[in-house]
């Protein structure tokens, strides 16, 4: 499924209205990734591809970057697999002077918590190690939504209560951590939560070198012999990164049956 495409026409209008309130929306080619029916599969894949990539410029040099900046925070906080904001939300409610950006590639639910304050900044992209777009394998559970492709023999063997079955794919944006840092004039960043259904590592490595200038990470490892996505690392190969890098774990919080860990790593 292409961007955007079988997606509510006034959801993406939603998203869009508050990503790029002063742009016609035809500018961007919204009208075309939204329509259906006598567009090719082709022509809606190039379509698609120029709206990525005008999103991701437009968003970030003009709405996140200047309007953040004419107001003081006295912290940042990154949100990687936000969804509706369960982990960072009620923390900028409550706190004016948190500026939180939440990235969440699935536009149905990053729609649903937008523009509900000014200090949660939502962008409907993803975070990964190359600039530029991927497909987003949706989930029937909807926070299982990942770019990875669910490891049939580790589904199996998964205890959850939850029904996990891939439902469609979407093509989403991608962006590079240090990119977003950099170009929105990030010099630090007080937390960065990553939950990104495998991807985690390929996150925090997403920084670079801007990895120095961030406090706190907390990240989600699987502890079981057998894993919901392909190719999702264990909590040894996070752990042994994440020292090389020096940091040291803090914290740790086993979820899901004992199936996975919340990790949270503090600068050495």
């Amino acid at each position: 499924m292409i961007f955007g495409a079988g997606r509510s026409r006034d959801q993406l209008r939603m998203a869009l209205s508050w990503i790029m309130p002063t742009w016609p929306r035809k500018a961007l080619g919204a009208e075309k990734i939204v329509r259906t029916g006598d567009t090719t599969s082709s022509g809606l894949l190039s379509e698609a591809s120029t709206f990525v990539r005008k999103l991701r410029r437009r968003a970030l040099a003009e709405t996140f970057g200047r309007a953040a900046r004419k107001r003081n925070y006295r912290r940042v906080w990154i949100d990687v697999g936000a969804h509706e904001g369960e982990s960072t939300f009620p923390y900028a409610a409550a706190d004016p002077s948190l500026l939180v950006y939440a990235f969440e590639p699935n536009l149905r639910a990053a729609a649903r918590v937008m523009g509900k304050l000014r200090n949660y900044v939502v962008l409907p992209i993803a975070v990964a190690e190359r600039d530029g777009s991927a497909e987003l394998n949706l989930n029937a559970y909807e926070q299982s939504s990942s770019l990875l492709p669910a490891d049939a023999d580790g589904v199996k063997s998964w205890v959850t209560e939850a029904h996990f079955e891939v439902i469609g794919s979407v093509l989403v944006p991608t962006m590079r951590l240090d990119t977003f840092m950099t170009a929105l004039g990030l010099e630090n960043v007080d937390f960065l939560k990553v939950d990104a259904q495998g991807l985690d590592l390929e996150v925090v490595r997403s920084a670079g070198d801007r990895l120095n200038d961030i406090a706190r990470v907390q990240l989600e490892a699987t502890t079981a012999p057998y894993r919901q996505y392909e190719g999702a690392p264990g909590k040894s190969v996070i752990v042994d990164f994440m020292e090389s890098k020096g940091f040291r774990l803090g914290r740790e919080e086993s979820q899901s049956h004992g199936q996975e860990a919340n990790l949270t790593f503090l600068r050495s």
